[in-house]
């Protein structure tokens, strides 16, 4: 979270350092009669409440490099939370994804696209990779892979709801969503293989 600093200045004399006590003139110099001043800088609040970049935990992309969300800042972000080993909802959801893309035509160099997993055990960085060439998505996707907890608290700043089930796979939200630069939430769409004309509508207006 952030953290704020107060600027604060306080000058303050010792005690035992009367100014007229006439000893005083001898002990001027010393550190118990100087005036000391103490100030801290101000940190001016730069990321909202409800943004995800107040998520500080490190991902993994599917090339196996770190990744923070802070580093999606200054574009438009479309974003969902899938896990690959889905066989219905999350392809169609990738599929929503592209097709956004491709409604924004070149557009879309200027829009970051992200995937991140529930499935924490299986979705490796290197299974993220395969599930990226499966759908044949370009080099500037980013698919990310995270611990248990990161993954849990950035379904809640999207408002995602997942759930374990017995088998190993999740049943969840199947939600599409917009963010602006500063990585709030602007738009939401709930659904599989939607219109999103709205969505692309939402994103051209955060482009301009």
């Amino acid at each position: 979270m952030i953290k704020y600093a107060i600027a604060i200045s306080l000058a303050f004399g010792m005690a035992g350092c009367g100014l007229n006590d006439s000893k005083n003139e001898k002990n001027k110099d010393k550190p118990c009669c100087k005036k000391d001043s103490v100030q801290v800088q101000t940190v001016k609040e730069k990321i909202s409440e409800k943004s995800i970049f107040q998520l500080t935990d490190s991902f993994q992309t599917q090339e196996g490099k770190n990744f923070n969300l802070v580093k999606l800042e200054g574009k438009p972000t479309v974003i969902a939370m899938i896990f690959t080993h889905c066989t219905y909802a999350c392809p169609r959801i990738t599929g929503d994804l592209i097709n956004i893309a491709d409604s924004l035509k070149a557009s879309a160099e200027k829009v970051n696209f992200v995937l991140i997993s529930f499935d924490t055990k299986r979705d490796t960085p290197a299974r993220l990779k395969v599930f990226a060439n499966e759908m044949k998505l370009n080099k500037d996707w980013i698919l990310l892979h995270g611990n248990d907890e990161a993954v849990r608290t950035l379904s809640v700043l999207l408002n995602v709801q997942f759930e374990k089930d017995s088998d190993g796979n999740f049943s969840h939200s199947n939600l599409v969503s917009v963010l602006d630069k500063n990585g709030i939430v602007q738009f939401q769409k709930e659904g599989l293989g939607e219109v999103h004309s709205e969505t692309v509508k939402t994103i051209n207006d955060l482009l301009e």
